[in-house]
């Protein structure tokens, strides 16, 4: 799972610049409309994030017995790196989508 969040932000990358690319050259209208794309693909990247990072904080749950000390569950600096990048896609794409036609 941790694969395709990367694979969906990268994608909702190259969204933004194919709508860029398609604002400058035919209408500044397209720009706007493939920020709603940039938006999708980063929210199912935040998605996979997060359903990736409850089964593996589960995962590690159920291996704790009583008697054992709580190892350190907090996710990686990578897995925390790429939920803040996939938040910015987020407000960047919204910003795109609302005023996109506007900004070019």
């Amino acid at each position: 799972m941790q694969k395709k969040s990367g694979l969906l932000l990268l994608l909702a990358w190259l969204a933004g610049l194919v709508g860029l690319i398609l604002g400058f050259v035919v209408e500044p209208l397209w720009f706007a409309r493939f920020g709603s794309l940039v938006v999708l693909f980063s929210l199912m990247s935040e998605y996979f994030l997060l359903h990736g990072e409850l089964n593996i904080l589960y995962a590690r749950l159920s291996k704790i017995d009583s008697d054992d000390d709580i190892p350190d569950l907090s996710p990686s600096k990578w897995h925390i790196k790429k939920v803040l990048f996939s938040h910015l896609t987020i407000i960047t794409g919204t910003l795109i989508w609302g005023f996109g036609d506007l900004l070019l």
